[in-house]
């Protein structure tokens, strides 16, 4: 029975996902994600509350996906001795894992990106409790470098993780457009891993002295 109500749980999500990314929030309906859901109406507010705490579980169970890909690698790197080599493979790790998820979860990347529009509208929470966190722990990975000696200390932490995360998204929304200048990197975004090594080499090699 609970693994029944997990699956009808998980597949309202995952249709919620790509009509909130189509139509926004205040276009969808619950009736149609009802509908292609194959779900009674009433399991949205069961479950949900309604419409408005679907979209923002769309958002969180992504979040919560994410801090528990990247939380053993933060746990593990504050007992270890930060060195050129160890600062290299977490900003490596970061660029990897942004390319994943925003590639796993194309839809969910496009309702974040318009709450960002929004000014957090709706995901505020999710960013200061799962996000910012996650993001502070870089921070100290790189003030860590930059303490050691081996990472520039005039570069603002938060600036450079931002200028990551924004460039590999705003990389995902130029790929989508048929335009001239994304045929031009057509190769780099079919290849996850090339795509890593090419935007990691990028900010690596501006921070290192």
């Amino acid at each position: 029975m609970a693994e029944a109500q997990q699956d009808s749980r998980n597949c309202i999500l995952t249709v919620a996902a790509k009509l909130f990314a189509k139509l926004g929030l205040d276009k969808c309906s619950t009736r149609e994600i009802a509908k292609l859901s194959n779900s009674n109406i009433s399991l949205i507010s069961y479950y949900f509350g309604g419409k408005e705490g679907l979209y923002r579980e769309v958002m969180r169970s992504c979040a919560l996906e994410i801090r528990e890909h990247v939380q053993g690698r933060i746990d593990k790197l504050k007992n270890q001795p930060m060195t050129e080599k160890i600062f290299r493979q977490e900003v490596e790790a970061v660029v990897e894992s942004i390319i994943f998820f925003r590639t796993k979860y194309p839809e969910v990347s496009q309702i974040f990106a318009r709450e960002k529009l929004a000014h957090l509208q709706h995901s505020q929470q999710i960013h200061q409790e799962i996000f910012y966190p996650l993001v502070q722990s870089f921070i100290h990975t790189f003030e860590r470098g930059q303490k050691e000696g081996f990472v520039k200390k005039d570069i603002n932490p938060a600036l450079f993780f931002s200028l990551i995360s924004e460039g590999i998204w705003g990389f995902f929304e130029i790929q989508s457009c048929p335009t001239p200048l994304a045929a031009e990197f057509t190769a780099i975004a079919e290849n996850p891993n090339k795509l890593k090594n090419q935007i990691a080499k990028i900010f690596i090699e501006g921070a290192m002295i």
